[in-house]
């Protein structure tokens, strides 16, 4: 599978163990005791909205779209602001506010084990994971929030993407993307290669520059 080799050269790169990527994806499953990925099928055929956290995130007023998914610690500005996203894909970090009726897409990997039991605050839960999918988790793909976001509209049917606050050329990250951040800060070399890893993943899923 393309993506478990992916996730294996990741593992190398940030120096993950398998071990804990399977652990956390062991207690995520643990957790959900629905599947609530036919919640997804609403996408087909949608005008949906990616929200990324970058930097720009604190310009967006509204959204005109079928759908939106929020990326992680963007949620917690979109709810703040009266927007609720329909679909969240988080990986645990930056996330803070829960809004009931979304969909939360998760994402159980290594460094996020002693996050995992935040679903607990999730009602509609979709378990994601970094090893072979086993039980209930599911592997869409995707490397960061923001791109995993776009790789589920795409697979879903997705009728239109638009992207934003998707800042992968910023020299700083977006207060929003972790909640002990007070204001954007500059950014590090492993987030710019993080970030550069993500914008092609984006590019290859929508085909077109950036």
């Amino acid at each position: 599978m393309k993506w478990i080799s992916f996730y294996s050269k990741i593992r190398e790169w940030l120096r993950f163990s398998y071990a804990k990527d399977y652990y956390s994806a062991s207690l995520l499953n643990q957790l959900i005791v629905e599947d609530y990925t036919y919640l997804l099928e609403e996408i087909k055929g949608k005008e949906v909205a990616v929200v990324g956290a970058g930097p720009s995130l604190t310009s967006i007023k509204e959204i005109n779209a079928d759908i939106i998914i929020s990326a992680d610690g963007a949620t917690n500005y979109l709810v703040k602001k009266g927007i609720i996203p329909d679909i969240v894909v988080t990986d645990l970090d930056g996330i803070e506010i829960f809004p009931e009726k979304s969909v939360y897409v998760v994402l159980a990997h290594g460094d996020n084990i002693d996050k995992i039991q935040k679903v607990k605050k999730m009602k509609y839960i979709i378990g994601t994971c970094q090893v072979m999918p086993f039980g209930r988790l599911k592997m869409f793909g995707g490397f960061t929030d923001g791109d995993r976001a776009v790789i589920l509209a795409k697979i879903y049917g997705a009728e239109k993407i638009l992207l934003y606050a998707m800042d992968f050329d910023s020299n700083y990250i977006g207060k929003f993307s972790k909640p002990w951040y007070d204001t954007d800060v500059p950014i590090s070399w492993i987030k710019r290669e993080k970030l550069k890893i993500a914008k092609n993943i984006v590019k290859e899923a929508l085909q077109q520059s950036l």
